[in-house]
């Protein structure tokens, strides 16, 4: 996404916190816009109607004394790879950040993405000010910023970008963090979430059952995704319990954060406040995917190999559900997400276990009919449709055996049940 440079505050108000620190919220303003605070707990205090994004840090730079400073800062709208490299080294010095760190005045900075947004976007920010600090010192610990360098120059390095550095979860611990996204709390009777776009695949003997009865431009554009896959390679990767996810790298984050800006200038049209919502949304979607259970279909570039987009597939009971989908600006010309979904359908109808392909609720009502353009038919209740009840489906020795699995599954199942019989409770009365 490009874009002129837009403007806007950076408003730091120091707070004397209880240890003898100091607090500053960094608020992003805009000429109508209220700041919205946060305070030490992560709580937000809004001031009139918040429209965008803020957070706090402790600094020991000024004295409570010099009062408020207020900082214009530029953000430059233009997303670059050297951009996103930026803001990944300073994310991965926030996940590096433990007990050990307390100690380190710098460490506990790393966890403010606004001020990293600031950091790497921001124009006008001197080299000598914290942001820009806090980042040569981020790409300094990855070994992205020679000693010799000019200043901003980033070492291109393969090895880097390509390499896992996700939480090492178990495999409860992922399928826990899997079920709100899939829809848990309406198959377990506490609450409605937005309607599924569903398609009922048990009947179905091949992919070709399903691609006949659409309409004509539908099958073209299935057709064209299968000629696109001649332009790309598609790996498999599991996601296993006790690992690394397979795509906690930042040739992966690259995608999410392609996929969010692109996502958000169509939605909301290219400002500044879409552009730092698609930023913050992109850093917490690829938290939130890589912690999860299932299986990556990883897209990269014949020529290049680079990575250029991935899904991410969940399955349980009877059901295959497709969680996630990212892609680069690239990807997004070449029908990659099209093959995503023909591939799935078609893995989904050869597996015996699967009857249902579930791709989720939407962020428009125009993604819902497109979906629906497909066959895939958005349900209100769609646990009714879709049997969510069974395991969590994997492939031959993809986890490891983790203490106390088989108690686990046990108690698990005996929630279900108890769950099921208070819903049908509830519909008898």
């Amino acid at each position: 996404m490009t874009s002129s440079p837009l403007k806007m505050l950076l408003l730091l108000l120091p707070l004397l916190l209880g240890h003898g620190h100091l607090l500053f919220a960094a608020a992003f303003l805009t000429s109508s816009a209220s700041p919205i605070l946060v305070n030490t707990n992560g709580m937000l205090s809004v001031c009139n109607k918040p429209q965008i994004l803020s957070t706090s840090f402790s600094t020991a730079l000024f004295s409570s004394s010099e009062g408020p400073q207020e900082i214009a800062v530029t953000i430059n709208t233009t997303l670059t790879d050297e951009k996103i490299k930026n803001l990944f080294a300073w994310i991965k010095c926030a996940f590096d950040y433990d007990e050990e760190d307390k100690g380190d005045v710098y460490a506990y900075y790393y966890n403010n993405m606004e001020l990293a947004i600031a950091a790497v976007f921001g124009d006008n920010l001197t080299t000598d000010s914290l942001p820009k600090k806090l980042l040569e010192m981020a790409l300094k610990k990855e070994g992205l910023l020679g000693q010799h360098q000019q200043q901003g120059a980033i070492i291109m390095d393969e090895e880097w970008e390509e390499a896992c550095v996700g939480d090492i979860i178990g495999r409860r611990d992922r399928e826990q963090a899997s079920l709100g996204a899939m829809g848990a709390a309406q198959w377990s009777g506490r609450w409605m979430t937005r309607p599924h776009s569903l398609l009922v695949v048990e009947n179905y003997t091949t992919v070709d059952d399903w691609i006949k009865p659409l309409r004509r431009k539908r099958r073209e554009t299935l057709k064209r995704a299968g000629r696109e896959a001649q332009t790309f390679t598609i790996t498999t990767k599991p996601i296993r319990g006790g690992h690394p996810a397979p795509h906690s790298s930042y040739a992966h984050f690259r995608c999410v954060v392609q996929h969010e800006v692109r996502l958000l200038s169509k939605m909301y049209g290219a400002s500044t406040n879409a552009f730092v919502n698609a930023l913050a949304e992109a850093i917490s979607r690829y938290i939130g995917t890589t912690r999860m259970a299932g299986v990556i279909q990883e897209y990269r570039d014949v020529s290049t190999n680079k990575v250029i987009g991935f899904a991410h597939e969940v399955s349980k009971g009877r059901t295959t559900r497709g969680q996630w989908f990212y892609c680069d600006d690239d990807a997004a010309t070449r029908y990659v997400w099209f093959h995503s979904v023909l591939d799935l359908v078609r893995r989904a109808i050869e597996d015996d276990r699967i009857d249902v392909v579930d791709l989720g609720p939407s962020g428009s009502d125009a993604f819902t009919e497109l979906k629906a353009q497909y066959g895939f038919e958005a349900v209100v209740d769609w646990p009714a449709v879709a049997d969510y009840s069974g395991d969590f489906l994997y492939e031959e020795d993809q986890n490891e055996d983790e203490f106390g699995d088989d108690m686990i599954r046990m108690i698990e199942k005996l929630v279900e049940r108890q769950a099921a019989r208070e819903q049908r409770r509830k519909k008898d009365q």
